[in-house]
């Protein structure tokens, strides 16, 4: 049995406004939880627990009202949070306190999808998060900022949402990658008995659409290499991380920006991959050592690459200008072309895959095949197509 009373405190300063706060008694643990809502002494009722109103319609009086109401709000939406919690079992008195102030346990989906989402990021699973946000942003707009009961979720519903998408435009493997952050969001109101879980996401899209091979040959690779970005600091020092990444077997783009010198050990570049937190080693080669020395005196900190700076050190703000400036270089006025996250792989058996390969003086492992691809290589997720006519006058062009 949970206590849960409202009631007035006082402002310590004369003739200001005090403030109404829910008490909170359960398991003789008592917590407190203070309102927005500000009103005068004379303005409350001690005895009922109530706000002071009359018949009169000055704006004092309905103010009043609107906290009249609120509060009597909040109480009902702490009773309904009991309730809730009750059926999933024990709780504390700290708990309940937590997901009411998190509003993350009020039945309704939007909110919990964001307590899971500050719970990713204390967790510091960032990307993770941000797949989060991008679906229910999704889902926000399919259901034009309307939320939901979370028990109302149903496969009808998932239904039409994917439908929604489809006729949006939005490819395959959005939708389930949609599809996929919502249901994890789901079992977790399922695991905590918010819902008994009615698999609305049976009958939708979860899996990975097949992709068509995007591979470039050695010859794009090549030219972006020796373009001449003279005087354009900002386009060279993204084409340098470009092929600093196809250099290190397709590094991304977190693990290039937190390279510290403690990770150059004996002649190899030793790292964790932040995905996946698996221990790697390359040996490092001249043209790494060229890009390395390049930026050495540009790097902040103990930092091997320049990519953060001392006013901004937001990883996915520097990725946002990143991709624009790779923008910036593919696109021409024939050919528009965008390069971007990785995707498609390099044949291992071609001429460049080999001796990049042999470069990287690494074993093969089994994890790191697919499909007959070697991860190793550096890709994209849209075609590079360079013009047949001089490349240096046509990036700079697009400059």
């Amino acid at each position: 049995m949970t206590s849960v009373k409202i009631k007035f405190r006082k402002s310590t300063i004369g003739n200001k406004e005090g403030a109404l706060y829910i008490q909170l008694i359960h398991n003789r643990k008592a917590k407190l939880i203070t309102t927005r809502f500000r009103l005068y002494p004379s303005e409350w009722d001690a005895r009922s627990s109530t706000v002071l109103t009359d018949s009169a319609e000055n704006e004092r009086n309905v103010y009043l009202q609107n906290i009249k109401e609120g509060s009597e709000s909040e109480i009902r939406q702490i009773h309904d949070l009991i309730s809730i919690l009750e059926k999933r079992g024990g709780y504390t008195v700290q708990e309940l306190v937590e997901y009411y102030t998190g509003n993350s346990f009020n039945g309704y989906f939007f909110p919990f999808v964001k307590y899971r989402i500050k719970k990713l990021k204390s967790e510091n699973r960032t990307k993770t998060a941000s797949i989060h946000e991008t679906a229910i942003r999704s889902f926000s707009r399919f259901r034009h900022g309307e939320d939901i009961r979370i028990e109302k979720i149903d496969g009808i519903l998932m239904q039409r949402y994917e439908s929604y998408l489809r006729d949006n435009n939005v490819c395959v493997n959005s939708i389930s990658c949609y599809m996929r952050a919502l249901r994890a969001v789901y079992n977790q109101a399922v695991a905590k008995g918010l819902t008994v879980s009615r698999n609305p996401f049976k009958d939708v899209y979860t899996g990975i659409d097949k992709t068509s091979k995007r591979a470039v040959n050695e010859d794009v690779v090549v030219k972006l290499c020796r373009l001449d970005l003279s005087g354009y600091d900002g386009l060279q020092l993204a084409r340098d991380l470009f092929m600093f990444s196809f250099y290190t077997r397709g590094m991304s783009f977190v693990d290039m920006a937190n390279l510290k010198q403690g990770n150059l050990k004996n002649g190899y570049l030793v790292y964790t991959r932040s995905k996946t937190k698996q221990g790697l080693s390359i040996k490092v080669e001249k043209c790494m050592e060229d890009i390395i020395e390049r930026y050495k005196d540009l790097a902040i900190d103990d930092y091997i690459l320049p990519v953060y700076n001392t006013q901004n050190r937001d990883y996915n703000s520097h990725l946002r200008t990143y991709n624009k400036r790779l923008k910036r270089l593919s696109e021409t006025e024939k050919n528009k072309v965008f390069v971007e996250y990785p995707s498609s792989l390099f044949n291992p058996a071609g001429d460049l895959g080999r001796r990049i390969y042999e470069a990287g003086r690494t074993k093969c492992r089994k994890d790191l095949l697919s499909a007959n691809r070697w991860r190793g290589v550096y890709f994209f997720k849209k075609i590079i197509i360079m013009p047949p006519v001089n490349h240096y006058t046509v990036f700079r062009k697009a400059l």
